[in-house]
Formats: C-alpha cells, structure tokens, sequence
C-alpha cells in the first residue's frame, strides 16, 4: 500500500510541475478550463457541473410591470423557445393560452421564485401549480431575449420533488444550452441515471463541464486513468479547493487514500457532491435535505427505513404514486415498532381488510391507517386510494364520518355524500357546489362562502386582469390561499373569486373545502 502511495503521488507531483509551467504562459490553453461565476439558481443546490456562459451585470432601468420590451426583438412564429414547452395543452385545464399576458419574463420568475407554498399547502393548491408549470402556454412577451421564467418553471419543479416533470419539460423545451443540461445532470444524479448524462457531455461539444464533473464522468465512464490525469490537471492549474481534492482523490481510489480524512460534508451537498460521498462510503442523509433528494433513496442499494421515509416525504407532496408507497410499504414485515413502523403496519392492516371486503375489519383498521396517513403526511394522496375501495361500503358511524371526510380529501363529493350526516351539511354543499349550505361554522367558511358567490375577483385583482397580467393575478392568488386558514378572510375570499372568474370553478371548490378540513384538523 504504501509503495503504491508514493507512485501515485510522485505521478501527481510530475503533473503539477509539467501543467504548472504549461500555466505560466508557453501555451495559452492552460487556463482555458477556469470557470466564471455562474448564475445562481432559485433553489441553492444545483451542481457546477458545466460552464455556463459569463454574463456581465449592468444596472437595469425601471420598467413597469404592463411596459413593453425596450428594445424590438424580432423572431419567426415558429422559432424554437423554450417557454412555448409544455407538456399538455393549457385548454385541458380550461385556461387561456395567453395567460400570462404583457407580464415580463423577469418579472414572472421573480413571482414564482418567491411564491409561499410548501408541502403544507391545500394538496388541489400543489397539484395545480405543478400543472400550471408543465403546460402549453404562449411565452411571457420577452421570452425571446430572457428565459428566466422557463429556468423558475424548471426550478420550481426541482424544489417540488418533480424531478420527471422536470426532465419532460427540459426534452420539451429541445434547447442545448448549458444551464438546461446543468439541471438535466442533477435530475440523472438524484434518480442514478448519471451514466447516460455522462455520455451525453462526451458526445456534446458545446457543453464544457467543470472538472469536477469531469472526472466524475470519466471514473463513471471507466476512464480512470484520464480521470487521475485530469484530476493532476485541475491541481496544477489551482483550480480545485482543498477540499474538493480530498474528495476527489478519495473517490478515484478510495483503499489508497482510505487513512486520510474526508472534509466534512456541507449541510446542503449538490447532487454531485452528494453522489461523490456516496461513493466514498460517507452517505449523507437525505432526511434534513431538500425533497428532491429523497429520490435517491428509492434506490434499492438503500436500507428499507430510508426508503420508507423518502417514499413518504415524496408521496406527501405528490411526487410518488400512493401505489409505489404502499410497494415500499409491503416490502418486508415491520421489525421494529414506533414512528413508520407503526404507519406501516396500520396501512398494511387496512389494505388486507379492503382486499377481503371485511366491512368489520374495515371499520377496525380505517382510523388507525389514516391517522397514520396523517402523521406520515401522505393523507391527500392515501385519500383517493381509499375512496376507490370503499364505495359500496356499509358503515358505521365512527367509521362513517372518516370516510366522508376521506371521499371529500378524494375529490369525490358524491361519494362524500353517502357517509354524510347532518353536520357534514356545510361542507358537503361547498363541495358538491349547493347554494343552501346552512350556516358558516367560522370566519373561515364564511370567507370561503364569499369566494365562491362573489360576482368578481375584487379591485386588486381586477386592475392585474384589465392591465393583461392575468396569469401574475394567479400566482398571486396562490400565494394568498396557502394561508388561507390562517387568518386571512379577506384574501381567501378574494383569491377563490378570482379562481372562478378565470373559469377554474371546481378547482375553487376543493381548495375551499380543504382549507376548511384542514382548520378542523387543526
């Protein structure tokens, strides 16, 4: 071990002499390497995985929103742009092509990169945007000078845990520039898929990836030599912190280097370093990480406990079918009790009563499990799976009233319908969308009432729409109904009626009635 040692660090300190003078001016390419500041992106965590172009600030004028470009642009219809990628028509949501109207590029991806909603949101709330962010729509009117608002849309699916969405939107969109690929890369690292990404930057010339990525990409690539070599490079020309040194000379050959301490992880790892302490043998928990990391953990190389919480974290905020979490769940028996443990064999209990049609098995297992669901943070997702198997059901009263509130949790009022009993009168009429709902139980639904009889969207509202900034009206709006429990009538009145006069009725309607289930719950 330790003759090999010495070999390997006589081959680096050669390199470094040879690179060092290459450097110092004989030939000009030796800097050529060196990489610029890059953007930074909304969500904090990306890669430096590839050079992106310099671009230099200069203080921009005042533009009102309703402004028009300064200068005019000129382009063919049917020019490629990314913001014209979507995955599906912006009709199938009943939503006007030209949402987002005389809004600006900057200004929109500002909006959006500063909205508040989290995985605590009203679930129909999280389900439209990441809707709103794949669709078809026309591009904001400077799109074709800025594309900050395509790069927001992809971050805020990243944020979300949507890393597929992500990916479609970026294949959509058919643009090769760094700053899509540098997202790309990180949505292979976080799913495993890193191998390909790697072939993709050796087969793509415009693309000039940083060494760190580099020499992950050739060890990935079975290049380790190269891999070495480049790191000797990266060395010489001062490139390379210390720290990513150690990592990288510990990841290219992990029993040479094994004595030597590793620099400690950051508390928030991009996905490459994430994967090069992985491979290391120093994984770094995903439990404290943005959401999006939690994929990684699907992995089967990962223990059951870590699958199980990543699968939970991802189902609860819509990123993971409730049948991929229940797979997970029905993996192996519980080997432990408390915490998932208890989650997991509660769901498990429900689904072989549902299974068996076991209506006193059912009434039995049906609070614990979505108690659990609630704990666990997956009920909005759990709920239609429910829903779907006790349809026909005869209940008793206990178990009666969780299952209105479940078919309600569903989006299914009709089936909602047949737990109710007189007390759920209230919210089966909002839901069902009945004008005599009897009276309100709190200033919530009071304000929830408002919303969806309100003839307009109100004054603030109304000037956004008339000015042509009716898509900036609605993430506005959506901000407004995060918060809606919580303690702001006026604006959850004003942002369901602005949801209804856009034509997004039903979409209101659910919203409300989780906003009001969700004050009960508290």
């Amino acid at each position: 071990m330790s003759a090999l040692r010495c070999h390997w660090m006589k081959i680096r300190r050669n390199i470094k002499m040879l690179l060092g003078v290459l450097a110092m001016g004989i030939f000009p390419w030796g800097m050529a390497f060196a990489t610029g500041d890059a953007p930074l992106s909304a969500i904090g965590w990306l890669s430096d995985s590839v050079d992106l172009p310099e671009v230099e600030d200069q203080p921009q004028p005042h533009v009102p929103f309703a402004s028009l470009p300064g200068e005019i642009t000129v382009m063919a219809l049917d020019a490629p742009l990314p913001d014209r990628a979507g995955l599906r028509p912006a009709t199938d949501f009943g939503l006007d092509p030209g949402l987002w109207g005389r809004t600006s590029a900057s200004d929109l991806a500002r909006t959006l990169a500063t909205l508040n909603i989290g995985a605590d949101a009203p679930p129909s709330l999280l389900g439209f945007l990441r809707d709103l962010l794949t669709l078809e729509l026309d591009p904001p009117i400077d799109a074709v000078v800025d594309d900050s608002f395509f790069l927001a849309r992809v971050d805020r699916l990243l944020a979300m845990g949507q890393l597929d969405l992500a990916g479609q939107l970026i294949v959509a969109a058919d643009d090769p520039r760094p700053a899509y690929f540098r997202r790309t890369f990180d949505i292979a690292l976080l799913t495993g898929t890193e191998t390909d990404a790697c072939r993709q930057i050796g087969e793509t010339p415009d693309l000039s990836p940083t060494y760190p990525a580099r020499i992950f990409c050739l060890a990935r690539l079975g290049e380790w030599d190269v891999a070495a070599l480049t790191l000797g490079n990266a060395e010489a020309l001062g490139i390379l912190s210390d720290d990513e040194d150690q990592l990288l000379l510990h990841f290219l050959d992990p029993e040479l280097f094994e004595g030597d301490p590793l620099p400690q992880a950051p508390r928030l790892p991009s996905p490459l370093l994430f994967r090069l302490y992985e491979a290391v043998g120093e994984r770094i928990p995903t439990g404290e990480l943005p959401v999006a990391f939690a994929v990684a953990d699907l992995s089967d190389i990962v223990g059951w406990q870590a699958r199980l919480k990543a699968a939970e974290r991802l189902t609860a905020v819509d990123a993971l079918p409730i049948e991929r979490l229940i797979e997970v769940f029905s993996e192996r028996k519980p080997a432990a009790s408390g915490g998932i443990f208890d989650r997991v064999a509660a769901v498990r209990a429900l689904q072989r009563a549902l299974d068996k049609r076991d209506i006193a098995d059912v009434q039995k297992t049906l609070p614990a499990a979505w108690r659990a669901a609630n704990l666990g943070g997956f009920k909005s997702a759990f709920a239609p799976w429910v829903a779907d198997r006790i349809e026909g059901l005869e209940l008793d009263q206990r178990a009666a009233h969780l299952a209105f509130e479940i078919a309600l949790w569903a989006g299914r009022p009709q089936l909602a319908a047949d737990f109710a009993t007189e007390k759920d009168r209230f919210l089966l009429a909002v839901a069902l969308g009945q004008g005599n709902t009897g009276p309100a139980p709190d200033d919530l639904g009071r304000a929830v009432l408002r919303g969806l009889s309100a003839i307009g969207p109100g004054s603030a509202y109304q000037a956004l729409i008339d000015d042509g900034r009716t898509g900036e009206a609605l993430l506005r709006a959506i901000s407004q109904l995060q918060d809606g429990a919580a303690g702001n009538p006026k604006a959850t009145t004003q942002s369901l009626a602005l949801l209804r006069h856009i034509g997004l009725e039903a979409l209101a309607r659910r919203i409300a009635v989780e906003l009001v289930l969700k004050e009960g719950a508290a």
